[in-house]
């Protein structure tokens, strides 16, 4: 039958942070039913897991495949890093609810801030829905390789209710009134809670809708969170004084209305050195005050591949965000006019810009070239380029578009280059191992593989963990803080969702490209991790790196209590 299932012989680590123990696991209808040594057969599947670990499936809570799974129900490669459930509608965004005649807007939006083909989101996505509840009756129709929670994005709700008018003004009485009530029919639906942004930005440069909202909104709207259980996940701004400052507002309505708050991103960067100190302070003193708070932090070296076409890296920078958004005709005219480059200085010195920092070009590293000649530059800084060459950083910038064609690239490793650092932040009672990304970004950086990166280089080789420990910010603390109680730990009774592995078989391998996406488009991935197996309902979706083919994962609803 399936989902019926025996492992054997591994050493069950549960995901509550307990030590390991040797003992079988009987998976029954879906269910685990029993965890006890020497388990006797009744005629069902079985695997060895003789030498290896058997875990709780891994929990990604910040992911962007809201609209991958209608192409890639696998959401490849996350089973072959051990991953069972992705929580997706991050960031204020989301594909629900939407009025029929802002489809074509909201995918634009969305596509260019996760940095995603605009063209294949509208083919593929089915658009049967057009409230939430809607959205959630459709998700609950899909098969899928691995389970998909979901926030509901404050964007997504305030575009839904005020129209256009969402990006340009506060709201009045009834209209958060009708926000609320969108609110809380998503949260009944489903939702695991709502997300929120202070930070980004839409292809003209203009702050989503969310960053409009005021005190009032705010305010009902995270007390309808904690009249539900529900959690904020929410991204507050670009310079440190900011992220503190909306730290310590956001704080207050969590703190007033008991609600569980989850930062994108905790990360260490080198282009400032006060920021680590200075955000963990800020959540250190905000849980102190009895606040739910959690910065998520990534394992991952956050290394960015930038190229011109419609990048979202500049759009903090107003000039250089008008190139990056342009045909490629208008970007030659652009990088030629003495009005746009005398723009383009003013705004690289005005304007901080996180993912090209035009202060650091020591931390910018050219990628690709467009002309052959050029290709000793490949690997050297654009501070390099400008010792050589002189001139302001923008004019510097703007000349060697002019040389390529616009056909070069840039490297920047953005944040999280220590491992001592890391890890420091990924040990610290504040974090909370998150913020992949994954799903997002396609030809910027895979974001796959983050679990495996902090069991390979934080617990094998660093030691900054227990195994123990690791599987359960994996696992056990994501599922309880999250509100997806039939998850993240292995129990009598739960869903068999699992992972079967040996510690010195994993393998967090580089990053490359391939062309799987729709229309040939391509993608950065990585190599399965070297699990042996991935779980979902008690069926096998993936062994020893190859997908089975099985589709038993569904969209998960909230749970109450």
């Amino acid at each position: 039958m399936a989902g019926d299932l025996l492992i054997r012989g591994g050493t069950v680590i549960d995901g509550t942070g307990a030590p390991g123990r040797k003992a079988d696991v009987r998976i029954k209808a879906g269910r685990i039913e029993e965890i006890a040594p020497d388990l006797p057969a009744r005629g069902e599947p079985e695997i060895d897991a003789s030498g290896a670990v058997v875990a709780p499936g891994f929990i990604d809570s910040h992911t962007h495949f809201d609209a991958t799974i209608y192409w890639d129900p696998m959401c490849d490669p996350m089973p072959q890093h051990g991953v069972t459930t992705v929580v997706s509608g991050n960031c204020s965004l989301g594909l629900a609810p939407v009025r029929p005649d802002d489809r074509l807007a909201q995918i634009d939006v969305y596509s260019f801030i996760e940095d995603m083909p605009a063209e294949v989101l509208n083919a593929a996505i089915p658009w049967d829905w057009v409230t939430y509840e809607e959205y959630a009756a459709s998700l609950g129709r899909q098969k899928l390789g691995v389970n998909l929670a979901c926030f509901v994005g404050h964007s997504q709700i305030r575009s839904y209710v005020m129209g256009d008018a969402a990006w340009e003004r506060t709201a009045t009485a009834d209209e958060i009134a009708a926000m609320a009530a969108e609110l809380d029919k998503a949260l009944v639906a489903g939702a695991l809670g709502m997300s929120y942004s202070l930070f980004d930005k839409d292809r003209e440069g203009r702050r989503v809708p969310s960053s409009i909202a005021d005190e009032a909104e705010l305010d009902a709207l995270i007390a309808r969170l904690g009249a539900h259980g529900a959690s904020l996940q929410f991204v507050p701004g670009d310079s440190v004084d900011l992220i503190v400052s909306n730290l310590e507002w956001l704080g207050t309505f969590l703190g007033r209305h008991d609600v569980t708050g989850f930062y994108n991103v905790l990360v260490h960067t080198v282009s400032d050195e006060t920021r680590t100190p200075r955000i963990m302070g800020c959540l250190e003193a905000l849980q102190a005050k009895g606040v739910r708070i959690f910065g998520m932090a990534s394992p991952r070296q956050f290394d960015m591949s930038i190229g011109f076409e419609g990048t979202i890296c500049f759009m903090a920078v107003p000039a250089w965000n008008q190139l990056a958004q342009a045909p490629i005709e208008e970007q030659r005219r652009l990088i030629a006019s003495a009005d746009w480059r005398a723009r383009a200085r003013n705004d690289a010195d005005t304007y901080h810009s996180p993912m090209f920092p035009f202060a650091r070009p020591d931390l910018l590293y050219i990628g690709s070239v467009g002309q052959a000649e050029l290709q000793p530059w490949i690997g050297r800084s654009l501070a390099e380029l400008q010792a050589e060459r002189g001139g302001h950083v923008s004019d510097l910038l703007a000349d060697w578009l002019q040389e390529n064609d616009l056909a070069t690239s840039f490297t920047f490793a953005v944040a999280n280059t220590e491992p001592a650092t890391v890890a420091r932040l990924l040990t610290s009672p504040v974090a909370f191992v998150s913020g992949s990304d994954a799903g997002a970004h396609l030809q910027m950086f895979c974001a796959a593989g983050d679990a495996t990166l902090l069991l390979t280089r934080y617990v094998h080789e660093r030691g900054d963990f227990s195994l123990e420990a690791a599987v359960h910010e994996l696992t056990g603390r994501q599922a309880k803080l999250l509100g997806l109680h039939d998850r993240g730990v292995l129990a009598e009774g739960k869903a068999a969702d699992l992972v079967i592995f040996a510690l010195g078989e994993l393998v967090y391998g580089p990053q490359h490209l391939v062309s799987d996406v729709p229309g040939g488009r391509a993608r950065l991935t990585r190599d399965p991790g070297g699990y042996r197996a991935t779980i979902v309902g008690g069926e096998v979706v993936q062994m020893d790196g190859k997908a089975t083919g099985a589709l038993p994962a569904r969209w998960l609803p909230r749970q109450a209590g």
